[in-house]
C-alpha cells in the first residue's frame, strides 16, 4: 500500500512553465518529477491521503486498518538534467482486530528521497518527449511506536515495515498538442529486512495516465497504477497473503486558480486483486495544494 501512497503522490501535477515568471513553454499540466525541468526549480507540495484496508476471515482472524497520511513534499533542479524530490509523511494509523481491540500509531513515516536523470527532452524550448532515470530509496527513519504500557505496536500498526528500501525505474512524458499529455513510468525495488525481521518482497510497478487539458487552468486525468509483489518473509517464514497483483484506477482533477497555485483533487479505485490472502482495500482518496516557487 505503502508503493501506491506513493505513486500517488508523484502523480501530483504542477505547471510545467519556461522560467518562474513566464509561461511560455509546454502549457501542458504535468506531473511532479516528471514535468520539463529548469536548473534552480523549486516545488513545495502538501499531500492529504485517507483509505482503509481488511484482511483475514470475518470472525476468526480479521483485522480493519485505516490511515490518514499527510505528505510534505519539495522538488529541487539542481541542475537542467538532474531534478531531486524529497517527501516527509506524517501519519496516523488505528488498526482493529476481531476483538474490536484497537491499536493506534501517530508520528514521522518512513522519508523518500529521488534522484531524477532526464536523458531525452533536455535544451529543447518545446520537447515532445521526456524520458528520464529514477533512482530513489525509502529510509527506515519512523522510529518504532509503542503503546501505554511500553510493549511495542503490532508490525501493521506501525508507519512503515522500518526497512531500506532502494529502487530503480524510469519515466516518460509525451506532450501531443496544448491539451494532451501521457506519462508512464516503470519502477522496480528490492526492500532489505526491516522490523520484527519481515522482509518485503521483490516489487515491480507501472503507471499510465493521458490526461485532457480543455482550458488551460483545468486538467482532467484518467489511468492506470499496477503493482506486483513478490512473496515476503516473516523471521524466514514465507507469507504469501499479501504477494500478487494489485491493480487500480486512477482519476484526478486539477485546477490552478492562480499562478504558481495548484491544487487536485483525485481518487484510486482497486479493480484487480489476485492477492490470495481474504484482503480488500477502500479506495485511495487524496488532495493535494502545490506552489511553484
Amino acid at each position: 500500500m505503502s508503493r501506491l501512497l506513493l505513486l500517488a503522490l508523484v502523480l501530483s501535477a504542477g505547471w510545467s512553465t519556461a522560467c518562474p515568471t513566464c509561461t511560455c513553454a509546454n502549457p501542458a499540466l504535468t506531473t511532479i518529477g516528471a514535468d520539463q525541468p529548469f536548473t534552480g526549480r523549486l516545488r513545495l507540495a502538501t499531500t492529504f491521503r485517507a483509505w482503509a484496508q481488511q484482511d483475514g476471515r470475518a470472525e476468526v482472524d480479521r483485522a480493519a486498518l485505516r490511515e490518514l497520511r499527510l505528505d510534505l513534499t519539495a522538488s529541487w533542479t539542481p541542475l537542467e538534467r538532474l531534478t531531486l524530490i524529497l517527501n516527509v509523511p506524517l501519519q496516523v494509523r488505528e488498526r482493529t482486530d476481531v476483538s474490536l481491540a484497537k491499536e493506534r500509531g501517530f508520528g514521522p513515516g518512513e522519508v523518500d528521497l529521488t534522484a531524477r536523470v532526464l536523458l531525452v527532452g533536455a535544451q529543447t524550448f518545446r520537447p515532445r518527449h521526456l524520458i528520464s532515470l529514477l533512482a530513489s530509496a525509502r529510509l527506515p527513519t519512523a522510529p518504532t511506536l509503542h503503546d501505554a504500557t511500553g510493549s511495542a505496536l503490532s508490525l501493521d500498526a506501525q508507519l512503515g515495515p522500518g526497512a531500506f528500501v532502494p529502487a530503480l525505474g524510469v519515466s516518460w512524458t509525451a506532450f501531443i498538442g496544448d491539451r494532451w499529455s501521457t506519462f508512464a513510468s516503470l519502477t522496480g525495488d528490492v526492500p532489505v529486512e526491516g522490523r520484527y525481521g519481515l522482509r518485503i518482497g521483490p516489487g515491480v510497478q507501472l503507471v499510465g495516465a493521458a490526461q485532457f487539458q480543455p482550458i488551460r487552468w483545468l486538467g482532467l486525468r484518467a489511468g492506470v497504477d499496477a503493482r506486483y509483489e513478490a512473496v515476503s518473509f516473516l523471521r524466514g517464514v514465507a507469507s504469501p497473503e499479501l504477494a500478487g497483483l494489485l491493480t487500480q484506477a486512477l482519476a484526478d482533477v486539477i485546477v490552478s486558480p492562480v499562478s504558481r497555485l495548484l491544487i487536485s483533487a483525485g481518487v484510486r479505485v482497486p479493480f484487480v486483486d489476485t492477492r490470495p490472502g481474504p484482503v480488500s482495500s477502500t479506495p485511495i482518496a487524496s488532495l493535494t495544494i502545490l506552489v511553484d516557487l
